[in-house]
């Protein structure tokens, strides 16, 4: 079996995953008919898409992701999108994350994360083979006042729906806003499992502050090691930490956060032994799969199939979920290894 095909058969966990970055072309392409039916501009719009050439540009193209899910039909039908193509890349777990939104005249926030639980309540019993769990994001960008009323929002949510939403993201372009560290507090308080973005850029005051803070996951830390715009002292102070960190290959380099994939930071935290876990971070802006990103590592720092699985059942760890739904992901897990590695 080729590296490209036993990553693919690999039961995967995808722990960094953005809603809307998430969208396929055909998605894209299915709400813009929606929303203009008659229009004929499609095809321009897609070439917009697949430009871009840098961490800006990358959110530009969420802005254009976002004019299209402005309804909860939207919404939803984005989830389900989503959801489908992970289970039909043998992803069997999948945490994904949003941010709420407001659309005056047709949807609430309330409304936009209703819509998300609608798509994984179907997604349940259609793709009986994905676990899917909701992170409720904050947007740096926008300010404290939105950031309180999402972890606000979050907090609701959660214990609405415990099955579902099981913790909360802070993201947004790092060159912007703040950290939001002391509402973070209030939903670790409430319960609430922590991710935070960290290190997208170099800025080493507020990357010791979230290091101290402690989330229980950590995504990017792209400018922590001193080869890449970081220092010794934060790349021991992450080690120190144990938090997993969430390792996004080819978001890194197309965003040009990383130079190539050979000197992705993924090798210093490996041969450190610290967790890791691969992710897409945004699959239809990257125009990537997880079974892609595995079969990155493998072929870039040559790692073997038996350390791809570990890869894999490490990172039923640092899920946030159930003790019962991590067995049950590792048995899934285990039967592959079983029946191909052996």
């Amino acid at each position: 079996m080729s590296l490209e095909k036993f990553c693919h058969s690999l039961p995967k966990l995808e722990l960094h995953a953005h809603l809307n970055g998430s969208l396929s072309l055909d998605t894209l392409k299915k709400l813009y008919k929606m929303q203009n039916p008659s229009s004929e501009d499609w095809k321009n719009i897609a070439m917009d898409i697949e430009k871009f050439s840098s961490l800006g540009e990358c959110f530009n193209v969420f802005n254009m992701a976002h004019s299209l899910t402005v309804t909860p039909e939207a919404v939803f039908s984005s989830t389900y999108d989503v959801i489908r193509e992970y289970a039909t890349d043998n992803v069997i777990y999948l945490e994904l994350r949003s941010t709420p939104r407001a659309v005056d005249g047709q949807m609430s926030k309330q409304e936009y994360l209703e819509a998300i639980i609608k798509a994984f309540w179907i997604c349940e019993r259609e793709f009986p083979d994905i676990l899917v769990k909701l992170l409720i994001s904050i947007n740096r960008k926008q300010g404290y006042k939105a950031a309180e009323e999402n972890i606000n929002l979050a907090i609701n949510f959660f214990k609405k729906y415990p099955r579902y939403v099981v913790g909360l993201d802070l993201s947004g372009d790092p060159m912007t806003g703040d950290a939001f560290l002391e509402l973070l507090k209030e939903a670790r308080m409430a319960g609430l499992k922590v991710v935070v973005h960290c290190a997208e850029i170099p800025n080493e005051i507020e990357t010791m502050d979230i290091l101290e803070f402690k989330p229980d996951r950590l995504g990017h830390c792209t400018c922590i090691h001193p080869n890449l715009q970081g220092s010794n002292k934060l790349f021991d102070m992450l080690l120190n930490t144990k938090i997993p960190v969430e390792l996004c290959l080819t978001s890194n380099v197309q965003c040009k956060t990383v130079p190539s994939y050979a000197s992705h930071h993924f090798k210093y935290l490996y041969e450190a032994g610290h967790p890791v876990c691969l992710a897409t971070d945004d699959k239809g802006v990257f125009r990537t799969s997880l079974s892609r990103e595995y079969e990155i590592a493998g072929s870039t720092f040559n790692l073997d199939r038996e350390e791809l699985v570990k890869l894999c059942t490490l990172s039923v760890q640092y899920a946030f979920a159930t003790a019962e739904e991590k067995n049950l992901l590792l048995s899934k897990i285990e039967q592959f290894d079983r029946k191909f590695c052996e």
